[in-house]
């Protein structure tokens, strides 16, 4: 059985011992209350032991059954492979909102911060919130060795295939204002995401002119790989750093104002297009 001393001067109380079912036990080590007061470490450690019990009793599934969500987030915080940026925020808005809720009731803890937080949110970034959260419980779960859950996806529209011949291509490129025009150079020719490409640096963590290679992401992960430089992206980013100075750091795509576009990322409010008005001006002239 569980029970208590006290140490140092200021009387914190201790638990230790030792809990029992059947021929199954499991040893506490010695472990601090945090507290002086009696009544409340013992409350603390019959707690404790009941916890201890369901465990011997149910297994793993006992910490999920008393478990919360933010139990979940702190699983997938703390996993291996640290998070997207992106992600990261996500999870603490979520678990402002959810963190409390116990993990079985996962459901209708998704269909509360669904129904309260995305007033006017695109359903591909409702997704990515379904996606993020599922992964956390599931990361909580497999780490007690129970099996995943599964979460109903958000449908979304997400065919955008165009098809341009190369002269509507160069026609649409010449279409964007002369500061956007060098983004879409690399966005045609190099095929990264926007925001991606918005965030390219000089050197080596992104443009490399002596080895004529740019650091890119071309999934959503954390993931970047060198790839060669199209040589019609190395002579607009050439140009660029030869207007520059010749810089060995800093962001290569700079706004019509001069200082480097925001990283909608990791951004208060995630999403975004930094480019959405540049587009809307471009298909305005084409209509």
């Amino acid at each position: 059985m569980l029970s208590l001393r006290t140490r140092g001067k200021n009387g914190i109380y201790y638990i230790r011992g030792s809990v029992a079912l059947g021929d199954k036990k499991v040893d506490v080590q010695e472990f601090s209350t945090g507290t002086s007061d009696r009544d409340a470490a013992s409350h603390l450690m019959a707690e404790h032991e009941t916890h201890l019990r369901n465990r011997l009793l149910f297994g793993p599934a006992a910490d999920v059954a008393t478990g919360i969500i933010a139990d979940a987030f702190e699983s997938y915080l703390t996993k291996a492979k640290t998070p997207h940026p992106s992600d990261i925020i996500r999870i603490k808005k979520m678990n402002q909102v959810i963190g409390s809720v116990p993990l079985g009731q996962y459901r209708e803890a998704w269909r509360e911060f669904r129904t309260t937080r995305f007033d006017g949110h695109a359903p591909a970034g409702q997704d990515r919130y379904r996606a993020v959260l599922r992964a956390a419980i599931n990361e909580h779960r497999t780490a007690t060795g129970l099996d995943p859950v599964k979460i109903k996806a958000i449908p979304f529209n997400n065919q955008r295939v165009r098809w341009l011949t190369e002269e509507e291509r160069d026609l649409l490129i010449r279409s964007y204002a002369a500061h956007v025009q060098r983004v879409i150079f690399v966005l045609a020719f190099q095929g990264p995401r926007v925001q991606d490409a918005l965030q390219i640096q000089w050197g080596t963590q992104g443009v490399d002119l002596q080895r004529d290679a740019i650091k890119l992401n071309h999934e959503k992960t954390s993931t970047f790989q060198w790839v060669p430089m199209h040589e019609r992206v190395r002579s607009v980013l050439l140009s660029i750093w030869e207007e520059r100075g010749r810089p060995s750091s800093g962001h290569v795509f700079l706004n019509r104002r001069g200082v480097p576009y925001q990283d909608m990322r990791a951004a208060r409010i995630l999403g975004g297009n930094p480019l959405k008005k540049a587009y809307e001006r471009t298909e305005a002239k084409r209509d």
